[in-house]
């Protein structure tokens, strides 16, 4: 085996989506390997819905035939156009004179449980990928993606698994870190369509970036994160579109004492005089139905909430509590600062929204985080609020801006 260092890169969507934006994907991948690495890639479908081939696009030749869609041949629709993006890289990189070769999950050696829609990855034989490897070639590999043992049947990862199929690729690989490209610099301190002067952040503890994916930081997904934290590798999340560094997520002390203020919202919400479910079953349904949950710091109310994509769950999940759980009224919320300061300063956050005339309905802490739940049309005030009480430093600390 050769000792050069590895490299996993994962393209998103909008970097695979135009013949311009492709060839900056080579542009990457060629520098990279100037650079001595031997690169893998990873691929999303290209474009979004409306787009030929984005995955939306695809599944709606399922869905608009009416009816509900078996999960299984879902599955096989969405695995296309992760085959088809990867196919495409591989010949452009031939035709670029970097020899590559396109792979399906399966093909890459990615095994997963029998969850159709919603997998994990529970085996991956990276041996197939060594080979190519060391024959001087770039995997391209299928993102999103990989198959049941069992059956040899098609599974997905369900939204955002493109992150996670590359960051485990890059531990089973014994990659040096795995670059995450995708549409913006890096990790900001928050929303910069909220806060145009929000800060960069140039590194970030793998436990305070996984709060803020969880609750509402778009730009890597959970189980990516928890990923490279298992396996100890580092994740950059970098702009297919520049040169620039990234923001690093590894094991080090956060850059600055707040992380950053993640947004959810809106939510439709369910409220109980108290948690009835338990920390073990909250947690399942926030990673089988994507129905996040919070206690109440002051009357122990259980609050779950989803977005409107999954308010089929939210239903079901009223109907299996029964009459305890009630429908709130409007639309909320989740405002949360997150960091290792998170947890201690949640009671001045509450008081300088409420100062602000922003209601606080409910709010938890933790360790690292506190949670506002606000109105949904009070969600943009509540950030620049807060962000300007705790993060006015930043303006002054970082030398990285928002354009």
């Amino acid at each position: 085996m050769s000792n050069k260092k590895i490299l996993v890169q994962k393209f998103g969507g909008t970097s695979v989506s135009t013949e311009e934006r492709r060839a900056q994907v080579i542009g990457h991948v060629r520098r990279a390997r100037e650079e001595g690495y031997q690169v893998a890639i990873v691929v999303s479908a290209m474009g979004r819905t409306g787009d030929p081939y984005a995955t939306d696009t695809l599944l709606n030749l399922l869905r608009d035939g009416g009816g509900p869609v078996d999960k299984r041949d879902y599955d096989m629709v969405f695995a296309c156009g992760e085959i088809i993006s990867a196919t495409v890289m591989a010949h452009l990189l031939k035709q670029e004179g970097i020899q590559a070769v396109g792979l399906t999950g399966a093909q890459a050696g990615i095994f997963t449980d029998a969850n159709h829609s919603e997998a994990r990855i529970v085996e991956i034989d990276p041996s197939r990928l060594h080979v190519h490897l060391g024959q001087g070639q770039v995997p391209v590999v299928a993102g999103c993606q990989g198959k049941f043992r069992g059956t040899g049947d098609y599974t997905t990862l369900g939204r955002g698994g493109s992150d996670t199929s590359g960051v485990a690729l890059g531990v089973a690989l014994g990659a040096e870190k795995v670059e995450i490209f995708t549409d913006v610099e890096g990790v900001a301190s928050t929303d910069p369509r909220v806060v145009p002067q929000a800060a960069w952040l140039e590194h970030i503890n793998y436990r305070t970036m996984l709060e803020m994916a969880r609750y509402g930081a778009g730009v890597v997904h959970p189980r990516a994160v928890k990923a490279g934290q298992a396996g100890d590798v580092p994740v950059v999340v970098r702009s297919t579109f520049s040169n620039q560094p990234g923001t690093v997520i590894n094991a080090e002390p956060d850059q600055f004492p707040l992380g950053g203020i993640a947004i959810l919202g809106p939510l439709e919400s369910l409220v109980l005089e108290e948690d009835i479910l338990g920390a073990e079953k909250r947690s399942a349904w926030e990673k089988k139905r994507l129905i996040m949950s919070l206690v109440d710091e002051d009357s122990g109310a259980l609050v779950l909430a989803a977005s409107s994509e999954k308010s089929h769950e939210l239903a079901l999940a009223q109907e299996e509590l029964g009459p305890a759980a009630k429908r709130a009224g409007e639309a909320q919320a989740w405002v949360s600062l997150v960091g290792e300061r998170g947890g201690e300063v949640g009671s001045d956050g509450r008081s300088f929204l409420e100062n602000e005339g922003i209601d606080v309905f409910y709010h938890e802490r933790t360790d690292q985080r506190s949670t506002y739940v606000v109105p949904a049309d009070e969600k943009e005030r509540a950030v620049k609020v807060l962000y300007q009480e705790f993060f006015k430093s930043f303006l002054f600390i970082s030398q990285r801006r928002l354009t």
